[in-house]
């Protein structure tokens, strides 16, 4: 898909292979991949010719890797999206919703009149909520691939809370368990948290930001 170049991470994956083009809001290509994860977000200099996109060089925004399609990345291979895999799935999509006319689950064989499906809440309860990045309704923004599904309401989670950034887990993942909670004082949970790219308090992220930068020096 078409992205736009909105944020600083992404000039510089594009600025270290070809620094006179990236400039900000101009435009980028990025694969939709058949596994997405917010460290596989993989992006190239813009292209008009569709015979170029399996075949070019793509950046990993994340880490500054050049990687090819259909290659692997972090132990997973990078498989594209393409349109007849799109229709094939769409095809062999099966009804989760509802039950197949004998009653069992429904594959992606399953033919006739469906059944109601009922459903049994089980404690705990999670709260999901419906937010969105709004920057990705507009379109054509990096954010649609980094999107990690509906916010989860948690016991002390505030407006503010939200995980680290991608780049830094990387960095610190460079230093052992042991050692980060000893420099930084923050409990083996909330590295191991960290570490998952899960949600942290803003002040827990600024104490283990400001760790990893003094074991770096």
């Amino acid at each position: 898909m078409r992205v736009r170049i909105t944020t600083p991470n992404v000039t510089q994956a594009l600025r270290r292979r070809d620094p006179g083009s990236a400039k900000p809001y101009n435009f980028a290509l990025s694969p939709i991949l058949i596994q997405p994860a917010p460290d596989r977000t993989l992006i190239a200099p813009f292209s008009k010719h569709p015979e170029e996109w399996l075949t070019q060089e793509y950046t990993e925004i994340h880490s500054g890797a050049t990687v090819n399609l259909d290659g692997e990345y972090n132990g997973r291979k990078l498989v594209p999206q393409t349109l007849s895999s799109i229709l094939w799935r769409h095809y062999l999509h099966a009804e989760h919703k509802s039950l197949a006319p004998d009653g069992e689950r429904s594959d992606a064989y399953t033919s006739g009149l469906l059944l109601r499906r009922p459903i049994q809440a089980m404690t705990p309860l999670i709260f999901i909520g419906k937010e969105i990045e709004r920057k990705a309704q507009e379109g054509e923004d990096i954010s649609v691939l980094q999107a990690r599904g509906p916010i989860k309401y948690e016991a002390g989670q505030t407006a503010r809370t939200r995980a680290a950034d991608a780049r830094l887990i990387l960095r610190a993942r460079k230093f052992s368990l042991r050692k980060l909670m000893r420099e930084s004082g923050v409990s083996q949970h909330a590295i191991e948290r960290f570490l998952g790219g899960e949600w942290l308090h803003p002040s827990t992220r600024v104490r283990l930001r400001q760790t990893i930068e003094e074991l770096e020096d």
